[in-house]
C-alpha cells in the first residue's frame, strides 16, 4: 500500500479494515441467525452444525498455509480475489444448493477468507505504518471491524425482518453479503495503492516447520494455545445462546436478532478495548486478567445450569448472557499479549503464533457439531426431549472448560514466576527482576 501518512493512507485503510466486516457474515451467521440459517439451506440443524466442523477445520489449516501466499503474492491482488470469491460462493449459497454444494461452499470460504484474505490483510495493514503505528493501526483495524458489522448486522436484521419468512429474508440476506463483497473488491482495486519497493523489503510471513518444531518445544506454546482454546469455546457457542432465549425463556422472536447483533458485533468493539486498559492499568499481567475472565465465566455457566428456564426469568438469562460476553470479547485480544509478556524471543514467535493458533480456534473443528447433538433442532418446541443433554450439557461442558482456564492461567503465572527467579539467582550481580505473584 502507500507510505505512512496522507490522504491515501486513511482512504486504504478505512476501506481495508471494512472488508473485515463483511467477508466472513455468510461463514459465521449462526451467530445471529441459527436455526433459520439451517431452513433456508434446507439442512437439518445436524447437517448444518456438521458443515460448519468442516468449515472450522478447512480455516484451521489454511491459517498455516496462509503466509505462503502473503509472500508470494501482493496482499491486494489476493484481497480482491478473496472478496469476489466469497460474494460469488455467498450468491451460490443462496440458492440452497443442498448439503454437498453448501459444504463445498463453506470449504472454499476457509480457503479464500483463512488462506488469501486474513494474512494479506494483516500485510496490507501493517505496511500503512512504522514501528511506532503498528498498535494504533490494528487496533483501530478491530474497532472499525465491529462497527461495520454492527451496521451491516442491524441493516440485516431489517432484510429479515421485511421477508414473508424468516428463512427467506436470510437468504435475501446473504444475496446482500456477497454484493457487499463484490463492492469492496471493486473499491479496493480503485482505490488501494500498492508500494512494490516497500513490499519487496518486507521479511517472510509464513511459518517454517522448524519454527513449529521450536515452539512445539516451548511450554509457553500450550499454555497461551490451551489458554485460547478454552475461551474460545465460548466464543464458538455463543450462537446457541438465540434458541436457549427464544425457546427456553420465551424472548420474543422479534428481538432475538437484535440481540444477537448485540451480542456478535457490538461487544467486538467495546470489550476489547475496555480488556487491553485493564490489563495495562490494573491486573498488569494478561494471565492474570485471563485467570478473572474464567472465574467469571465459570460463575455464569453455573447460574446456567441451575437456573430455571422459565420465562419470568428471561432477564436474568439475558444479562447473564451479555456478561458473558463481555468477558469474551475482552479476553479474545488480550490472550495474545501473553506471547510478549512472558519473554519469547522474536526469533521464535511466528512459531509459537502459528502452533498457538492451531490450538486456539480448535473448538470450530468440532464444537458446531457436538453441540448440534447436543441441542438438536434449535428451534423445536420445548416439549421435545434434546438430545444428548440439551443444554445442561452445553453449559456443563463450559463450566469444566472454565475451571480448566483457571489452571491454564495459573500455571502460566506460576512458570513465569519461576523462569523470573531463576533468571535473577544466575545475575546475582544485577538486579532483580519483579516477581509476579500467581
Amino acid at each position: 500500500m502507500t507510505a505512512p501518512g496522507g490522504k491515501q493512507k486513511w482512504v486504504s485503510f478505512f476501506l481495508l479494515s471494512m472488508t473485515g466486516g463483511v467477508i466472513f457474515q455468510v461463514a459465521y451467521i449462526r451467530f445471529v441467525y441459527l436455526g433459520p440459517t439451517a431452513r433456508a439451506l434446507e439442512l437439518t440443524s445436524q447437517d448444518y452444525g456438521n458443515i460448519v466442523s468442516v468449515f472450522g477445520i478447512v480455516a484451521m489449516v489454511m491459517y498455516f498455509f496462509g503466509g505462503w501466499f502473503a509472500d508470494r503474492y501482493p496482499p491486494k491482488r489476493l484481497i480482491v480475489i478473496a472478496l469476489a470469491g466469497v460474494g460469488v460462493l455467498d450468491l451460490y449459497l443462496s440458492l440452497a444448493p443442498g448439503y454437498l454444494g453448501t459444504l463445498a461452499a463453506h470449504v472454499l470460504t476457509a480457503v479464500l477468507g483463512m488462506g488469501l484474505y486474513w494474512p494479506a490483510l494483516v500485510k496490507a495493514i501493517g505496511m500503512l505504518g512504522d514501528s511506532s503505528e503498528q498498535g494504533r493501526l490494528f487496533g483501530f483495524l478491530e474497532g472499525v471491524r465491529g462497527i461495520v458489522s454492527t451496521v451491516v448486522g442491524f441493516a440485516g436484521t431489517v432484510v429479515v425482518s421485511v421477508a414473508v419468512a424468516e428463512s427467506a429474508g436470510v437468504l435475501w440476506l446473504i444475496r446482500v453479503y456477497g454484493l457487499l463483497c463484490f463492492l469492496l473488491a471493486v473499491s479496493i482495486g480503485v482505490f488501494v495503492k500498492e508500494n512494490r519497493e516497500q513490499l519487496a523489503r518486507l521479511g517472510s510471513s509464513s511459518v517454517t516447520l522448524r519454527q513449529l518444531l521450536a515452539a512445539a518445544k516451548n511450554k509457553y506454546t500450550w499454555l497461551i494455545g490451551l489458554t485460547a482454546m478454552l475461551m474460545y469455546c465460548f466464543y464458538t457457542t455463543l450462537g446457541y445462546f438465540s434458541p436457549l432465549l427464544e425457546h427456553q425463556y420465551g424472548v420474543a422472536a422479534a428481538m432475538i436478532a437484535v440481540i444477537g447483533v448485540v451480542r456478535t458485533y457490538v461487544f467486538q468493539f467495546v470489550a476489547g478495548p475496555i480488556g487491553g486498559v485493564v490489563v495495562d492499568k490494573v491486573t498488569r499481567s494478561s494471565p492474570r486478567f485471563l485467570r478473572w475472565m474464567f472465574a467469571g465465566s465459570a460463575m455464569i455457566a453455573l447460574l446456567f445450569l441451575v437456573l430455571p428456564r422459565q420465562p419470568a426469568l428471561a432477564w436474568v438469562a439475558l444479562v447473564l448472557m451479555f456478561v458473558l460476553c463481555f468477558m469474551v470479547f475482552a479476553s479474545r485480544g488480550v490472550y495474545w499479549a501473553t506471547i510478549g509478556e512472558v519473554g519469547v524471543p522474536e526469533s521464535q514467535r511466528g512459531g509459537v503464533i502459528g502452533l498457538a493458533s492451531g490450538l486456539a480456534y480448535l473448538p470450530d473443528a468440532f464444537l458446531p457439531t457436538l453441540a448440534a447433538w447436543w441441542i438438536g433442532d434449535p428451534d423445536a418446541s420445548p416439549a421435545v426431549p434434546e438430545r444428548g443433554g440439551g443444554y445442561s450439557a452445553l453449559f456443563a461442558f463450559l463450566l469444566v472448560t472454565a475451571l480448566l482456564g483457571l489452571v491454564m492461567t495459573t500455571l502460566t503465572l506460576r512458570s513465569r514466576r519461576r523462569d523470573l527467579a531463576d533468571a535473577a539467582a544466575a545475575e546475582p550481580a544485577s538486579d532483580p527482576a519483579p516477581v509476579e505473584s500467581s
